[in-house]
């Protein structure tokens, strides 16, 4: 399959039903993704609605996408981990959220070359220049990366324990030209695709759909026939 692009299409609803389809075990991290796409759909801010999403045999992640794109940020480690580290068969997606709708979030998912977009990754991300610290009193301080753990130790007396730290690039104009360019060429290299006849397709290719398939090649032609009740599959 080229490059596609699912338009205007209910994001929960098709990411769960390639999770089914894809990942065995872990499955209980795909209730994380369905309480994190909701609010980061609400948020103002347009970088928290474009994610990347990934399903494997063993779990789901979902990412913002500009975090990947920042040179060892926790984001950026766990995209490429998987391409590098395992043999795992991962389905990649850009998410690009428009809308919510009753209830239901609504917008473009692109599938990914998942090895493919890795390793461009790899030659596009950017350093890291800067953390936002958001501390225990509620202040939110942006210190230099490199000296974060020395300045955060400092800092805690007064405004107590970092709650949450962000991550932040050394050039921002630079990440945002970059993100720019990725997406415009998603975009215009991508045709609108059926999202059912996709997933219909993943079905014949799953483990699972290859497994009922041979099963069924297997099969005798003709059954005797019996009283018994067969047991579903």
């Amino acid at each position: 399959m080229g490059a596609v692009r699912f338009e205007g299409v209910d994001i929960l609803d098709s990411l769960g039903q390639i999770m089914e389809l894809h990942t065995q075990h872990y499955k209980d991290d795909f209730d994380l993704d369905k309480e994190l796409i909701p609010k980061l759909a609400l948020s103002g801010e347009p970088e928290d609605r474009r994610l990347l999403w990934l399903s494997r045999p063993c779990g789901t992640y979902t990412l913002r996408e500009w975090e990947v794109y920042l040179e060892g940020s926790h984001a950026n480690k766990v995209w490429e981990f998987y391409h590098e580290q395992t043999k795992d068969p991962v389905l990649a997606y850009a998410l690009s959220i428009k809308d919510v709708q009753d209830g239901k979030v609504v917008g473009n998912i692109y599938p990914l070359d998942y090895g493919s977009h890795v390793e461009r990754v790899k030659l596009l991300a950017c350093p890291i220049g800067k953390v936002a610290v958001v501390f225990e009193d509620g202040a939110n301080i942006t210190i230099p990366y490199r000296d974060r753990r020395q300045l955060m130790n400092e800092l805690a007396p007064v405004h107590g324990s970092p709650k949450s730290i962000t991550d932040l690039p050394e050039n921002e104009r630079e990440l945002a030209v970059i993100l720019k360019r990725e997406r415009l060429k998603r975009s215009c290299h991508a045709t609108n695709g059926d999202i059912k006849e996709y997933i219909d397709s993943l079905k014949k290719n799953t483990l699972r759909g290859k497994l009922k398939k041979s099963r069924t090649a297997a099969a005798p032609a003709h059954k005797p026939p019996s009283t018994k009740k067969e047991p579903e599959r």
